[in-house]
């Protein structure tokens, strides 16, 4: 890359940053003004931070003496990362309970009939996927739907089926598949932060959901459990929906710190840029609306929009800063600034039935600690996320009708046909709104 494309790029990097941290933090501001009492004392003080770093680096206009505001800025990453990890082990556990939830329902209130047999069913879930034009959104729906159907797997037989279908991940290299298996572990519950406590509410909540006696679960405790995991679920997306609006103006404020230095701008839009972040950190050190003036919103339009090419470009050469930059804007905000190297050696057939193996037993010791319940929801989860094996629709349309009528718990079978019978009624309603 010769160097005036570079500073073109770290230039347009700079002023898409910079406009994106400007309206991130009016939204960000209006939020905290109007509920600032539903703040944690984690979220307050991470939001307090993010204000003090960003006026460091106003403090300093050339970008010359900012590494103790960058470190700082580097922990507060660090630590909103950590926050979303234990976030993220919440929203697994949950998944797995609702799961075990669902099943239930139909013991306790009365619902409408169903309108398919199992039959008719799996036929017009196996039609409208063939009517999908892409083999990805083929291959996301039919997950959806295996995780759905009841599970009346052996342990035996369970075990025997996640080995066979690891197989098909022979001759990828190994860091892929260890980052496949560390996620899948950490969505069944195997690989859950020690931390988890620090979310006092949560995990109250969550504490409420394991301690569930589901075998001789009555009315009033599948209530309970079903307010806990609701209650649970809202606090959670609030949560979650904060720390990515806090963790977006992180990710651009980094930016501003690695493309400082070398950025050309005209220097009345970069006043403009300052003035506006500096009205809003007053308001929101104040606590004060009124400081939010239009304009900075009217300065800001546009920006994002003509520097995104340039910022996105990419590009045959490394480059340390801008390779960063596209890290930090490309929408997975917690992803690593530095990633870790991975191993890149194939992974053999050896080497996938001994990791296969260590998962089993992972499994199998967790399956001791926990009821039958909850142990056919991770199985569930397991089998969704292995790959899939099916190679025509024949297939596909006998295993949805076998896990159905396997299914002897009345009560089970109907709640899973009826989520199944919600995805068929949702997909055809995206279908008929995109013709």
């Amino acid at each position: 890359m010769d160097t005036r494309t570079r500073k073109k790029r770290i230039s347009a990097a700079y002023r898409y940053c910079f406009s994106g941290l400007v309206l991130q933090l009016w939204l960000y501001c209006e939020e905290r003004l109007e509920k600032e009492a539903d703040l944690s004392g984690y979220e307050d003080a991470a939001g307090q931070a993010l204000a003090r770093i960003f006026r460091m680096f106003l403090e300093n206009r050339d970008g010359s003496d900012t590494e103790d505001a960058f470190g700082q800025l580097k922990a507060l990453r660090e630590g909103l990362i950590k926050k979303m990890e234990r976030l993220t082990a919440f929203s697994d556990c949950f998944q797995i309970y609702e799961y075990v939830l669902n099943r239930m329902e139909r013991r306790f209130v009365t619902l409408e009939a169903l309108e398919y047999t199992p039959q008719e069913l799996a036929q017009a879930l196996v039609e409208t996927m063939a009517s999908m034009k892409e083999p990805a959104q083929q291959n996301a729906w039919l997950r959806e739907l295996v995780a759905q159907l009841p599970v009346r797997f052996t342990r035996k037989k369970f075990y025997a089926m996640v080995m066979e279908r690891l197989t098909s991940y022979v001759g990828l290299d190994r860091g892929s598949v260890e980052g496949y298996l560390d996620r899948l572990k950490s969505s069944v519950m195997l690989l859950l932060p020690e931390d988890m406590e620090q979310e006092e509410e949560l995990y109250g909540l969550l504490e409420c959901l394991r301690r569930a006696d589901y075998k001789n679960l009555d009315k009033g405790g599948f209530d309970r459990c079903v307010d806990a995991l609701g209650r649970g679920s809202r606090i959670l997306t609030e949560k979650t929906d904060r720390s990515l609006a806090v963790e977006q103006m992180v990710n651009n404020l980094y930016a501003l710190f690695l493309t400082a230095r070398e950025r050309i701008m005209d220097a009345a839009e970069d006043a403009a840029f300052r003035e506006s972040a500096e009205m809003i950190l007053d308001a929101l050190k104040q606590g004060d609306r009124s400081l939010l003036r239009e304009e900075i919103l009217t300065n800001m339009e546009g920006i994002q929009e003509s520097t995104m090419d340039l910022v996105m470009a990419g590009g045959q050469y490394q480059d340390d800063v801008l390779d960063k930059v596209e890290r930090l804007v490309s929408g997975s905000f917690f992803m690593p600034v530095d990633p870790e190297p991975v191993c890149e050696d194939a992974a053999d057939r050896q080497w996938i039935d001994e990791e296969a193996r260590k998962l089993c037993q992972q499994l199998d010791g967790m399956f001791a600690q926990h009821p039958k319940h909850v142990v056919r929801a991770v199985m569930a989860k397991v089998i969704s996320s292995l790959p899939m094996v099916f190679t025509n629709s024949s297939q596909v349309r006998e295993y949805l009708v076998n896990g159905l009528e396997s299914c002897v718990d009345f009560a089970e079978r109907e709640a899973s046909m009826e989520l199944l019978e919600q995805s068929l009624r949702e997909q055809r309603l995206i279908e008929h709104v995109l013709v």
